[in-house]
């Protein structure tokens, strides 16, 4: 039967309207959040990036005067357009410090910061933008301002009886006051500096033979030492340096990073196939995930809902669903990889 004329419009205006009613699919965390993975190796390409929404490379790059790349990992600092970055000339042993936009992939400023015979070090910046680089073989520090891409000072400190400076962080304690830490590998000891000043603020011996030598500090301020001798991460308050808690690893702990959401921890290894998952609150052990060889740098998706970890001996990078702490896909790239790096989208 065929329906009225004033009907049918009603009927179209309901359908209509229903339609208009109808809740806009919320972008998942992926979308919403479209962050890119900037891998580093030292064979061409230097840089590698990655569409986090699509796991594909969507870029390369080479590094012009390219040496080598000390240690980087996903703890250096970004200052919302440049990724700061050593370098290392292994025939010379000088080395730099480099400041790479990660939009146009140029290299923004180089700073020669003399020699060093094994490699540096580079964790976050204070308040205010100075960047603190450990000279591992050299017992130093450097200050650097970032602002001014200035280099402001280089001190001699404490490493103890054959130490070094180690992988090195800046934290902020409750008490608001911003520190410096580095381990010290073979000496067994753990150092906290002002960072304003370069003077030792405290201190303090970890087991002897513990041998820690990797360090980065949470988004609570703690401090987390992956100690390689007796595959043990240490977790210290970073006011005090008492110890909070002491667990086992893998073989050969050699990183720690967090998920942004605070929530998780996660060590690498250099000595085993496994990552280690630790709830970052309670410093429980919440999984262990196969990788591959060497899994050793690791970054977080700044949506926590995926992790990515660099197989250093298998060109790839492995890619986490959290939660489910699995693998569920491998990244294939065209050289091994020795560093990692996660900018989150808009």
């Amino acid at each position: 039967m065929k329906m009225p004329k004033f009907a049918s419009i009603v009927f179209v205006l309901t359908v209509a309207l229903a339609a208009c009613a109808q809740p806009t699919p919320e972008p998942s965390p992926e979308q919403a959040d479209a962050a890119q993975l900037f891998i580093f190796s030292n064979s061409t390409p230097h840089v590698t990036v990655i569409d986090t929404q699509t796991n594909q490379v969507v870029k390369t790059a080479d590094i012009p005067d390219f040496t080598s790349w000390t240690w980087n990992d996903d703890n250096n600092y970004f200052d919302g357009e440049n990724l700061w970055l050593g370098l290392k000339d292994n025939d010379t042993n000088a080395v730099e410090v480099i400041a790479l936009n990660l939009d146009t992939m140029e290299v923004a400023t180089r700073l020669p910061i003399g020699r060093e015979e094994i490699t540096l070090y580079i964790g976050k910046a204070t308040a205010d933008g100075i960047l603190h680089v450990g000279k591992m073989a050299s017992a130093q520090v450097v200050a650097i301002d970032t602002k001014a891409f200035q280099v402001l000072s280089t001190w001699d400190v404490p490493v103890g009886e054959g130490g070094v400076v180690c992988d090195a962080d800046i934290s902020v304690g409750p008490d608001g006051v911003e520190r410096f830490y580095y381990p010290t590998r073979q000496s067994d000891m753990l150092v906290s500096l002002n960072p304003e000043t370069g003077e030792t603020i405290q201190i303090i011996a970890a087991p002897e033979g513990s041998t820690p030598h990797m360090l980065t500090t949470a988004p609570d301020g703690t401090v987390w030492v992956q100690e390689a001798a007796s595959n043990t991460n240490a977790v210290y308050d970073p006011v005090s340096l008492d110890l909070i808690k002491r667990f086992a690893t893998g073989k050969g702990p050699v990183v720690a990073t967090f998920s942004p959401d605070g929530k998780y921890g996660f060590i690498g290894h250099f000595g085993d196939t496994d990552l280690l998952v630790m709830d970052a609150d309670t410093l429980e052990e919440v999984a262990r995930i196969f990788i591959g060889a060497n899994p050793g740098k690791v970054a977080v998706h700044s949506s926590s809902s995926f992790a990515y970890v660099i197989v250093t001996k298998e060109a790839s990078v492995a890619v986490i669903h959290m939660g489910e702490w699995r693998v569920t896909e491998r990244i294939s790239l065209d050289a091994d990889p020795t560093g990692i790096f996660l900018r989150a989208g808009s």
